[in-house]
């Protein structure tokens, strides 16, 4: 049985990569029309596949699940979220050398799986778009990211939950007690997701130690 280490590794936003690079070029849009309103008016948090990305390098993904929590009242929220939709990013896919574009994903819902009351809280906020930028770009931290995906939990979600997991990026203790928190207020059937949680931290905790937890080595 795995031992966790008292806390959990500090999580790292890596913008780096192409996939990183695109994300930053699709709100330097925003942020360019903004010029001159506010520090902050614009407040958005982004989810999924993209959030994993920026964490772990684990996977590409050309879709950005994204909340816009504060918009000031001058500016129109609907028309800010269409133009991040009509605006894709091309980014290239290192390890296929395939040219890809990055989509602002308009059907995204915070709603549709369960999200503990204090995300906003937890969020990470992108250095490139610091406290004086009229938009501010956050991630979802890794156990709220987590707790997120117990919702739809496809395979590659389950994938993408454990491989935060393995990174030592989120304690099972935490990801438990945070996820059922979650959960007993979730609008939908709560079993599922419940159950889905056990078996993720059960299959999690009965790692052998030939399948030791990548946490013991270094961050990419």
């Amino acid at each position: 049985m795995t031992i966790e280490p008292p806390d959990a590794v500090p999580a790292r936003v890596d913008t780096s990569q192409p996939l990183g690079q695109a994300v930053v070029a699709m709100f330097r849009g925003v942020q360019e029309e903004l010029e001159g309103y506010p520090a902050g008016s614009v407040k958005i948090i982004i989810f999924g596949g993209i959030a994993v990305h920026l964490y772990t390098s684990h996977r590409v993904s050309v879709d950005v699940d994204a909340e816009v929590f504060h918009c000031d009242r001058s500016l129109s929220k609907q028309e800010l979220i269409e133009s991040l939709g009509a605006t894709p990013e091309s980014f290239i896919d290192p390890d296929t050398g395939r040219t890809l574009a990055l989509n602002y994903d308009l059907s995204f819902n915070t709603t549709l799986g369960p999200l503990h009351e204090d995300y906003l809280d937890r969020a990470i906020q992108l250095e490139e778009f610091d406290e004086n930028s009229p938009i501010h770009i956050m991630i979802a931290a890794p156990v709220d990211l987590a707790i997120s995906k117990l919702g739809r939990a496809t395979e590659q979600d389950i994938g993408d939950i454990e491989k935060l997991l393995r990174r030592g990026l989120i304690l099972t203790t935490d990801l438990n007690r945070l996820a059922l928190q979650a959960i007993d207020v979730y609008v939908g059937n709560k079993e599922p997701p419940r159950s889905i949680l056990r078996n993720i931290i059960s299959d999690y905790l009965e790692t052998t130690d030939d399948e030791a937890p990548e946490r013991h080595r270094p961050l990419d």
